[in-house]
């Protein structure tokens, strides 16, 4: 990180005591209040001097030269990467989890409802889940079921957990024997492929047979409208939270942060911007593309199958967050549905 390595071991420790006393309190930590609560073993005029040496490299920010020192962005992202590595959850917070995510309803929509809710109630901020969605459908199983002498109803199911139906017409009369058989040929072929596999596939002759070529079709067509499906609206919870903290006490800052949390361009910003291979990705302040999300900081991950279905699980809040319990929270649910989503992709 930018600056960090020319901070000598103490003014690192004050920088970190700087930001979590802050993040607890909410007001300028001055040197005095840290060498009262914290053991340094120095005197005050000395921290003194090493916060004006913070302020001037860019960490914190001080009205004048006796006031206590607020932290920057660049002090928070020090914060996150040297004090938070080993965050862990509260056993409480374990708890709630395990007691409000019902794994026995099979509803990942549900899941996210209620993963939202948990979270905003344990950072006391706005929480936002998605359910797991993929960018490419691929199909994970189809049936055929005998309707009349030339139909049929084709089911697939995507990876995703996703149904979807269509009516076949075949330019011959099937029998559901007939049509079971097609059924298990096609699954063994076309199990985990895209549409463009499946295309790719079909145009080398690889996928071949009588009653194929009005499948393939139909399949084609329904992994095509997976894919042009408009993603679910994100679950959000929290809004009275985020407002309860000290920086949206004033009018016009509270109905800033009811803005940004209501506008779907917002939460699909913060959706998008996970972009590392972190299991949790924190992105402060101005570290956000997005200018109305710049005066907040967003904690998120994402969770389901690795590189196959995947949702979201985030926090956004003021930067003066709890890095620390926001972070292992995050993870913790993330691995949590992470749990769930597979083992519902097992049972199907």
């Amino acid at each position: 990180m930018q600056h960090t390595t020319t901070l000598n071991l103490r003014r690192q420790n004050i920088l970190e005591f700087i930001v979590g006393d802050y993040i607890q309190t909410a007001t300028p930590v001055a040197s005095q209040q840290i060498a009262q609560r914290h053991s340094l073993k120095v005197s005050s005029a000395t921290i003194r001097n090493d916060m004006a040496e913070l302020e001037e490299m860019g960490f914190i920010t001080r009205p004048h030269s006796s006031a206590g020192g607020v932290p920057k962005d660049m002090a928070y992202r020090f914060y996150v990467e040297h004090a938070t590595a080993r965050a862990r959850p509260s056993p409480q917070f374990e708890s709630l989890v395990q007691g409000s995510i019902d794994p026995g309803t099979g509803d990942p929509e549900s899941w996210a409802r209620h993963a939202a809710w948990v979270l905003s109630k344990a950072v006391q901020s706005v929480a936002i889940a998605t359910t797991p969605r993929v960018s490419t459908a691929k199909v994970k199983q189809l049936q055929l079921v005998h309707l009349h002498e030339h139909q049929a109803l084709l089911v697939v199911v995507t990876q995703e957990a996703k149904l979807r139906q269509h009516m076949v017409q075949f330019p011959q009369s099937v029998t559901q024997n007939a049509l079971s058989d097609l059924a298990a040929r096609l699954n063994a072929a076309l199990s985990g492929k895209s549409a463009d596999s499946i295309r790719t596939a079909w145009d080398a002759g690889e996928i071949r047979g009588e009653l194929v070529d009005s499948v393939i079709s139909a399949v084609l067509g329904l992994i095509a409208e997976e894919d042009r499906a408009t993603p679910q609206r994100p679950y959000r919870e929290g809004l009275p939270e985020l407002l309860s903290q000290p920086e949206f006490q004033t009018g016009y800052s509270a109905r800033e942060a009811v803005a940004v949390v209501e506008d779907d361009e917002s939460l699909s910003r913060i959706i998008s911007e996970s972009a590392s291979n972190r299991d949790v990705d924190v992105i402060i302040g101005h570290e956000n593309h997005h200018e109305p999300l710049r005066p907040y900081s967003v904690v998120l991950a994402r969770y389901g199958l690795p590189g196959e279905v995947l949702g979201v699980i985030a926090t956004v809040g003021p930067t003066r967050m709890d890095y620390a319990g926001a972070i292992a929270n995050v993870r913790y649910l993330a691995e949590f549905l992470s749990g769930l989503i597979g083992a519902l992709d097992a049972q199907s």
